[in-house]
């Protein structure tokens, strides 16, 4: 009887048709095992030597097409189908002669016998045996799943993505078809659950490197490394089972916005070990002490009113960094670049420049560069061209809340501060009085040279109106304002003056309230007792003029001839 048939009639089927079911079914394990010996045995007799599930030693004395026959020291010889097998590569172990081990799966006819059973058992047991004294087992990753790998360490066994390796992967399939060393942590043979982990042997070994590694690494130490990643923050190095930051503050002398300007991954470079945290384990490097500081050297290479040559690295919106040298960085700020107009100042990065040192700061890493002062100073010339008093005409360049710039003809630009635009109206915006680029007339007021400032007066190319007035003038004035201390009167436009309580007039009554009979706009004549041109304050009195009239009256009476009566002086008069 043939294999299919005494497995079909286990299985109470009778149909020769279902052999290819039957076949199918041999190839998993734990199918026959459905089947209990009670189940095989009854009705059926047999071979009481042998029985279903026990393990015996076995002879293989032929090999077919269904399999291989085997001597089992009962009458009827067994066989191990081929079909356990599946796709995977028959054992080699497996030929005529060869002494194995089986498990009877069928006594029934024919027994039935399992290779697989045996060598599945084995693999199990010597994966337990591992995972129990936590040895490690080779394996094979065969195939990436959801979340991880299918590993093959003679059984098939889950790795998950983040056991794999220390650092994130990316590509997956580049590790599928690679073998690796793993080690145990689950075990489950009952649920047939089996997980690995590349990543805890990593972490070990890694572990152990440290350690040693921090035995022989000291502060002060020059070292070989090589980059292992790069961050924004600096750079991680390999020192040889251990990693030390390198911080981009440590790399050079100078500001890097980008440590991929400099370094790289793989790159072999030479450090000093700055710092070692044996306890936390950490290691701080340094590279930029081993080669010199270029700014302690700075005055010497870079004396004031030096020219070289340079390159733009950065533009701002108020000047452009300048690299004289690796390392060594100046500012031309905007206002150093002409002596008259600074917005043609247009430069791009890389671009190769003259500039003048004039200003050395080698403590705070600063040095000033300029290009109008390797020029004709036009300044020299204009202490002879505009001296104070001198009227010239200019154009308005630029407005601001507190004045505005006039450019000179010698390209020199002068201030009007919003005080010298009028000798009477207070100005709230310069704005309201000039427009840009309009040419005016303006007087200089003074210069200064060294400081490059020169400042200008729109209102002194009139006359002062306060000066054309003098202590005893006698004149009219429109009440603009009456106040507890006295009223105000406005000579002309933007000319006030003071008359004081106690010098009004002698003649009129006053009320108690408003200590004044006059009104708003009523127009009143007084002399001038007092004038302040500097501080803009001119003061009246109405009493002074009406004394000094009355006085006139009385000389003129008593120089009279005829005697006229006082009264009829005043009645004239």
């Amino acid at each position: 009887m043939s294999v299919f048939k005494v497995y079909s009639f286990i299985e109470g089927k009778n149909k020769m048709t279902e052999n290819k079911n039957l076949n199918n079914r041999l190839i998993g394990f734990e199918d026959s095992e459905d089947l209990s010996m009670n189940d095989l045995m009854k009705d059926y007799g047999g071979d009481k030597s042998i029985y279903f599930g026990k393990e015996i030693e076995a002879v293989i004395i032929e090999e077919n097409l269904d399999g291989f026959m085997v001597d089992l020291g009962i009458k009827s010889e067994g066989i191990i189908p081929k079909k356990e097998f599946g796709k995977s590569k028959i054992p080699s172990e497996l030929k005529v002669g060869a002494k194995v081990k089986v498990k009877v799966l069928s006594t029934n006819g024919q027994p039935l016998v399992s290779y697989m059973k045996i060598l599945e058992k084995s693999r199990w047991d010597a994966v337990f045996e591992a995972f129990k004294n936590n040895k490690r087992v080779y394996g094979k990753i065969i195939k990436s799943i959801k979340y991880g790998f299918i590993v093959d360490i003679g059984i098939k066994s889950f790795l998950h993505i983040s056991q794999l390796d220390v650092n994130f992967i990316e590509k997956v399939e580049e590790f599928v078809g690679n073998s690796y060393e793993f080690i145990i942590t689950e075990f489950d043979e009952n649920k047939k659950h089996v997980v690995v982990s590349r990543r805890k042997i990593i972490e070990t070994e890694r572990n152990a490197a440290r350690a040693s590694a921090l035995e022989h690494i000291n502060e002060g130490q020059v070292i070989d490394g090589i980059i292992s990643k790069i961050t924004n923050f600096g750079a991680f190095v390999n020192l040889g089972g251990i990693d030390g930051l390198l911080h981009v503050n440590n790399i050079v002398w100078y500001k890097i916005k980008k440590v991929e300007d400099l370094l790289h991954c793989g790159q072999l470079i030479k450090v000093q070990v700055s710092k070692v945290d044996k306890i936390n384990g950490k290691i701080s490097l340094n590279i930029k002490n081993l080669i010199p500081n270029p700014w302690k050297c700075v005055n010497e290479k870079f004396p004031l009113g030096l020219i070289v040559k340079g390159t733009v690295k950065s533009v701002m919106d108020y000047g452009v960094f300048v690299e004289l040298e690796p390392g060594i960085e100046g500012l031309l700020h905007v206002s150093e670049y002409s002596w008259s107009d600074n917005s043609k100042m247009t430069f791009k990065k890389g671009q190769s420049i003259e500039v003048k040192i004039i200003g050395v700061d080698a403590a705070n890493k600063k040095i000033a560069l300029s290009v109008k002062k390797m020029l004709i100073n036009p300044w020299d010339k204009a202490l002879r061209d505009y001296m104070p008093g001198t009227f010239v005409k200019g154009i308005v360049k630029n407005i601001v809340p507190f004045g505005a710039f006039i450019k000179l003809p010698s390209g020199i630009e002068g201030l009007i501060h919003i005080n010298d635009f009028s000798w009477t109206t207070k100005i709230k915006h310069p704005e309201d009085i000039l427009k840009r680029d309009e040419e005016i007339k303006v007087m200089v007021l003074g210069i200064n040279p060294k400081d490059e400032k020169i400042s200008l007066s729109l209102k002194h190319t009139k006359p002062d109106p306060y000066k054309k007035y003098s202590v005893g003038d006698v004149i009219k004035g429109k009440v603009l304002r009456i106040v507890d201390f006295g009223i105000f009167i406005e000579l002309e436009p933007g000319i006030e003056a003071l008359i004081k309580n106690n010098e009004k007039s002698f003649t009129k009554t006053y009320n108690e309230e408003s200590q004044s009979v006059v009104k708003k706009d009523e127009n009143i004549e007084a002399k001038i007792i007092k004038i302040d041109v500097k501080n803009r304050k001119i003061e009246l009195s109405v009493k002074r003029l009406e004394f000094d009239r009355e006085k006139t009256l009385v000389i003129k009476y008593v120089n009279q001839g005829n005697n006229p009566t006082l009264g009829e002086i005043l009645t004239e008069e």
